[in-house]
């Protein structure tokens, strides 16, 4: 389908029969839409660094993204997206909205958590509010422990949301790029110009008849020796130092998936997908899990070409997709695979 449109888990960590589903979700995309060619030609990517300007149209097929304002902040996108997920979810209390996790990539603030802010503005009470993060991953640790926190009975319903505002990052690495950087450097940036901004939330709460719909298992695997591969930081003098070096992050993310997938398939609540939901960061390890042949193409969602890689949110993106296209029915199931940073990937299935 092309739409135009550690938290302490271990090595091997499986959880399973968690009773718990996915009751609404909704996402935010901001109006203002950016091309690849217009970020590369603020740059003069041609003639700087004998680019063409249409190089991340042709390697990583991302032809545009949304980009928020400057003042934008993550709960700006988060609200209007966990709006929409408490709207989706008809006769829903409110009041039972027991807990608020808030997992983007950047905050509001380093203090008060982002959560905070996003139950005052929605008039919510829950008990809990805090923030996780773990940069694309943070989304799945959020409904990791939404389910963990039913299943338990500490909580009726979760809203797992975030905002991600990657976008500032593009305009700071376009300044770097205009100053003039050495070609290696350069080429270890390039990931931040195929980023996009994006709110995502969903609605988590039990499944209601004894596990027969909702997540039946969750697996993630870790390999924190890598985690230099994408990183940035704001330094105390105002500096800025950033690195993505994608190939070797989609070759790392690639086969720490194969080997969550292994699991997964050796395991007693293994199911044959009907669809596939994948992290989104470009055509080529979109394609190397088609070419796994876990479900035809057609029935994975495609994003990044239109909104390229919105981070975390690229979970909730991915879903709402799938339930705007009416393509599922009652039973189907549906795999997730998704990875960030760290770097950690994880896998979750999901019977409608």
């Amino acid at each position: 389908m092309n739409y135009h449109s550690n938290l302490g888990l271990s090595n091997n960590s499986v959880i399973k029969g968690l009773g718990t589903k996915i009751l609404g979700s909704g996402t935010y995309l901001p109006k203002h839409i950016v091309t690849s060619e217009d970020i590369f030609n603020s740059f003069s990517s041609e003639s700087k660094y004998g680019i063409p300007s249409d190089w991340m149209i042709e390697k990583m097929g991302i032809i545009e993204r949304r980009m928020c304002s400057a003042n934008c902040r993550p709960s700006d996108l988060a609200i209007p997206a966990a709006k929409k997920a408490i709207q989706s979810c008809e006769g829903i209390n409110i009041d039972h909205i027991d807990a608020v996790i808030f997992c983007g990539i950047e905050r509001d603030q380093p203090e008060p958590a982002t959560a905070h802010e996003i139950q005052r503005k929605l008039g919510l009470s829950a008990k809990y509010a805090f923030d996780v993060g773990n940069a694309c991953f943070g989304f799945f640790d959020g409904l990791r422990i939404a389910s963990s926190l039913i299943q338990s009975s500490a909580a009726r319903l979760v809203l797992v949301v975030t905002g991600e505002v990657p976008t500032k990052l593009t305009t700071k690495v376009v300044d770097q790029l205009n100053k003039g950087i050495s070609r290696k450097e350069m080429a270890d940036k390039l990931g931040f110009l195929s980023v996009g901004d994006a709110g995502a939330a969903m609605i988590v709460g039990q499944s209601g008849d004894a596990g027969l719909t909702g997540f039946t298992s969750f697996d993630a695997q870790t390999l924190s020796s890598e985690n230099d591969l994408c990183y940035y930081d704001q330094k105390p003098n105002s500096e800025f130092t950033a690195s993505m070096k994608m190939a070797r992050i989609v070759s790392k993310t690639l086969k720490l998936q194969s080997q969550i997938n292994d699991r997964a398939q050796r395991s007693c609540s293994w199911q044959n997908p009907k669809f596939l939901l994948t992290h989104q960061v470009g055509k080529k390890a979109f394609y190397e899990v088609v070419k796994k042949g876990i479900v035809p193409e057609e029935r994975m969602i495609k994003s990044y070409d239109y909104f390229g890689n919105v981070t975390s949110a690229t979970i909730g993106l991915n879903y709402q997709q799938l339930v705007d296209s009416a393509a599922t029915k009652e039973g189907d199931v549906v795999h997730g695979y998704y990875s960030g940073s760290g770097i950690v990937a994880g896998h979750w299935s999901l019977r409608m």
